[in-house]
């Protein structure tokens, strides 16, 4: 919990004025914010604030959690700009084998959404229900286990968040370009963006098969992340993704999704979690998005589009699963 609530304590300090980041480094360095890595701000085409803590430096990198989410929604977006994939809309049975045909109902967009259907507990790692736990213990086909699994609602009719979604879209972009998804990752998401230190989880036989469960960036290289939402899609002239995906992607889809106290107040979009009542509350309020890549011990990309600011936060963590 301590780690979950540096996000907000810290939040405050980056969405004021640069007066106010002063402040903020003399807390951190105090350590009333935890064990920190890195705190960088990004508003209007400059680097406002950078700093490392802890013996964290600019080419150190730090495994997103599932920040790794956005990522993936991030890589469906360039499939669909480059016309592997025709439109979300579509039922994933078009692009895997083998669908189930309790599943094939299943549109791409509920994946994306985390309206599934599909029976799923993401609890504690320790939890012996833990359906994650259930998938990476499984020796062969992550995707064939997930596929496997009863359904518990219709789709596109409840959030239920879990880490078969972005597996089961990694396959679809794999399926669909014919590529694995980590070269696909560093042809048209890492090159384009300059992105050169990366670290791809290697279980189960590497990206390819385990749905790229979990990548490492630096946290300037999670900025970039950042920095191309709030361009619209677009980097260096070339547009990535769409302005219509991006819009759609970070808008609130699903509204007041959390399943605790702390989160309770989130809206969701495509793995990109939106308007925090915290920030929409306390600090701000303005109705223009506030959107956040979120990861397990409190890795977070956010992205205030009235500020044209984006904020990379990367606490210490302590955890086993995404």
């Amino acid at each position: 919990m301590i780690r979950i609530l540096i996000l907000f304590n810290l939040l405050p300090c980056l969405l004021f004025a640069q007066s106010k980041y002063a402040a903020m480094d003399s807390a951190i360095l105090s350590g009333k914010f935890g064990d920190v890595h890195s705190v960088l701000v990004y508003q209007d085409g400059n680097i406002t604030f950078e700093k490392y803590y802890n013996g964290w430096k600019p080419d150190s990198i730090h495994q997103l959690q599932s920040a790794t989410k956005s990522v993936i929604a991030t890589l469906l977006g360039i499939a669909l700009q480059r016309g592997y994939i025709k439109s979300e809309d579509e039922p994933i049975y078009k692009y895997l084998p083998n669908v189930p045909e309790d599943k094939k109902s299943i549109r791409i967009e509920d994946l994306l959404t985390q309206r599934h259907g599909i029976k799923w507990t993401e609890g504690a790692w320790e939890d012996a229900n833990n359906s994650w736990r259930a998938v990476m213990e499984t020796q062969g086909s992550w995707y064939d286990k997930i596929l496997s699994m009863p359904m518990d609602t219709l789709p596109g009719t409840k959030f239920n968040y879990s880490n078969a979604a972005p597996a089961l879209i990694s396959y679809i972009i794999q399926t669909a370009s014919k590529m694995t998804i980590d070269s696909f990752t560093k042809e048209y998401l890492f090159k384009p963006l300059g992105i050169h230190q990366y670290w791809f989880l290697q279980r189960n036989g590497g990206p390819q098969y385990n749905g790229m469960a979990l990548i490492s960036l630096t946290s300037q290289d999670m900025l970039k992340l950042g920095q191309l939402y709030l361009q619209n899609g677009k980097w260096n002239g070339n547009q990535i993704l769409s302005k219509q995906y991006v819009k759609k992607a970070i808008s609130p889809i699903v509204r007041k999704v959390g399943a605790n106290g702390v989160f309770y107040h989130y809206d969701y979009g495509y793995f990109w979690w939106s308007n925090p009542a915290y920030r929409l509350a306390k600090v701000n309020k303005s109705t223009s998005p506030v959107v956040m890549a979120r990861g397990a011990g409190g890795q977070n990309i956010i992205i205030d589009f009235a500020r044209r600011q984006v904020t990379v936060i990367t606490p210490n963590m302590v955890c086993a699963s995404v």
